[in-house]
């Protein structure tokens, strides 16, 4: 109550700006947006901003264009959220266009379909239906949730008006007049080392962390084979310089004695070594003749 509760509370939310959002998503998807262009320097920042915003409106005006709905598809989205619930709703009569909908048994709403009111408020704070007035409305066939819409702000209409009002276009730095000042120069800036990091919003301790994707299931529910490592007690451990036992190379106190290491045999056949070489072959027979 210390902080002023009626600035993120619905209990103290009026009736006048058709919404219920208590989030900071709108400021949290701009900043998002200009991630690129706030590093920039002002001029070309204030650009790149203004840009963005002509591709934007563009966008979102064919897209309202080609709508054609009376109501815009947030309408219709939220219905069909709100329908998700109706089968946990009893409806009582209650006469003269009043009715009281149970929602689990404990908990009543009385609903005002004269006055266009539900006790959850829900109904007046958007403009859109809620679930115990969808659940009214669904007992007579010949009404509609669209009907029950208070808010104009939700019309298609309104929708493509506000982007009828294009943003005019602006010629280029060339184009520009020269003031005769000299340029401002931006700070030297030192070189980053290794990738640059993705600036990030850093999340508060009531928001959950970044869900972590879940790893592939194994069908086979035996657990792959654990790798053995060789343990290397009982090995006697020689130096590879003196063949002495007890030291190795790298503490090796004969420097100069090199250890003579005879050259591995080629092929699969007896060692070349063994046999006699053909250049002593021709003097044997030569001796036995």
């Amino acid at each position: 109550m210390s902080k002023n509760p009626e600035n993120y509370s619905r209990a103290f939310f009026g009736y006048t700006s058709v919404c219920e959002d208590v989030s900071n998503n709108f400021s949290e998807s701009y900043n998002n947006t200009i991630n690129k262009a706030r590093e920039m320097p002002l001029v070309a920042m204030l650009e790149t901003i203004r840009r963005q915003c002509l591709v934007r409106n563009e966008k979102r005006r064919k897209k309202a264009a080609k709508h054609k709905g009376k109501y815009t598809p947030k309408v219709a989205k939220t219905i069909k959220e709100e329908q998700r619930y109706l089968k946990y709703c009893q409806v009582i009569p209650c006469g003269n266009g009043h009715y009281e909908v149970a929602e689990h048994v404990h908990h009543g709403f009385r609903v005002d379909m004269n006055a266009k009111t539900c006790a959850c408020r829900r109904w007046s704070m958007t403009g859109i239906p809620c679930r115990h007035v969808l659940r009214v409305i669904g007992m007579r066939k010949n009404l509609k949730p669209e009907d029950f819409v208070n808010s104009d702000w939700y019309l298609t209409s309104r929708w493509v008006a506000q982007y009828n009002e294009t943003m005019r276009g602006v010629n280029g730095m060339y184009f520009w007049r020269k003031s005769g000042e000299t340029e401002i120069q931006p700070p030297p800036r030192e070189p980053t080392k290794g990738r640059t990091k993705i600036q990030k919003r850093i999340k508060g301790k009531n928001e959950s962390p970044k869900k972590r994707k879940k790893k592939a299931k194994v069908v086979e529910d035996v657990a792959p084979p654990k790798k053995i490592k060789i343990s290397r007690a009982g090995i006697i451990l020689r130096c590879a310089n003196c063949s002495t036992v007890g030291h190795n190379t790298r503490s090796c106190p004969n420097l100069g004695v090199h250890r003579y290491k005879p050259r591995k045999a080629q092929g699969k056949g007896p060692s070349q070594a063994s046999q006699p070489s053909q250049s002593s072959q021709p003097s044997q027979i030569s001796l036995a003749d």
